[in-house]
């Protein structure tokens, strides 16, 4: 499904041609948003307005970046969404191609991004817009809205585990504590992957770009760098956190190991003793004394008494 919004910034008015109506609509002075929901519908949305086909070739390429190229006659660029959903991270990615009298957008996914310019873009433009450039200004806010928000869930995600970790928890937290992890990396390349295009489209000199646009989109590369920053200090945090976790339990197995060489300790020279009486030898004096068992038991008790008093002295204990 292909939808389209015509802006007539002279008189403040927006139609919605159909697709047949976008050639029309541009050559009457408006500015169009196309917002193609089936990529493989884009060439035959696309190729009338003279959209490089090699930017048509590169819509919805798999990367974990984004994308960006410009064009003789558009701009193509992919911007990755976020939305953590409570147990992993989303991504659906949005081309965006920029012509001359037009913005596409372009996704095989429902894209939170596009329903939320859906709900705002009619108050923008009736306010303060005064160009196509307001539709970059909307991608940009609700694009790191989105990142904003899926960080705050991974942040409580990673307090969470930091909990755990502090607990009793079994082999199973690995595994959670190695999602949580590709997930703010998926995070942090998406973002920085955004960074570099918003980066692109503010600094690159093109008629697809209104020049009063491009300090907003530079300033929000400033927003962009803080919150792959911030990524990387939950990823450091996390990886901190695990750091304790397995020094706590190396901790709680040299306990163990601690309490098995004392046990060791103790029954290891009486293991010799007995061994000693054990060997069956016809001459053995010890064995016809009267007393010999009393005095077995006797000196074996002593014995184990001086091994714990010099482990407790020692400080092994």
């Amino acid at each position: 499904m292909t939808t389209v919004a015509a802006f007539h910034f002279e008189d403040k008015r927006i139609e919605t041609p159909g697709p047949d109506g976008i050639a029309a609509a541009i050559a009457a002075g408006a500015y169009c948003w196309i917002d193609i929901e089936r990529p493989a519908d884009a060439l035959a949305v696309l190729g009338p307005l003279e959209v490089d086909p090699i930017a048509l070739k590169r819509v919805q390429r798999s990367t974990p970046f984004g994308d960006f190229v410009l064009g003789r006659h558009c701009i193509h660029c992919a911007l990755i969404e976020t939305l953590f959903t409570g147990e992993e991270l989303k991504l659906n990615t949005v081309d965006v191609v920029l012509g001359e009298g037009f913005i596409a957008t372009i996704h095989a996914e429902p894209s939170v991004l596009l329903d939320q310019m859906r709900a705002s873009y009619e108050e923008d433009f009736y306010g303060a817009a005064r160009s196509g450039g307001f539709l970059l200004f909307e991608i940009a806010d609700h694009l790191i809205s989105g990142y904003r928000s899926a960080l705050s869930e991974l942040s409580g995600a990673v307090d969470d585990i930091q909990r755990k970790l502090l607990g009793d928890v079994g082999d199973e937290i690995l595994t959670e504590v190695s999602e949580l992890t590709r997930g703010l990396l998926d995070y942090r390349n998406a973002v920085v992957g955004a960074r570099e295009t918003i980066y692109e489209l503010a600094t690159r000199r093109s008629p697809f770009v209104n020049e009063s646009t491009q300090p907003f989109l530079d300033r929000q590369t400033l927003a962009l760098e803080r919150l792959a920053s911030d990524a990387a200090t939950e990823r450091t945090v996390l990886s901190e956190t695990l750091n304790l976790y397995m020094g706590i339990v190396s901790h709680r197995t040299n306990k163990v190991v601690n309490r098995l060489t004392v046990v060791s300790m103790v029954f290891l020279p009486l293991n010799f003793l007995a061994a000693v009486y054990g060997m069956n030898f016809d001459v053995m004096p010890e064995l016809r004394w009267s007393g010999g068992y009393y005095a077995f038991w006797a000196f074996s008790s002593l014995l184990a008494m001086v091994l714990l008093l010099l482990m407790w002295w020692r400080k092994w204990l």
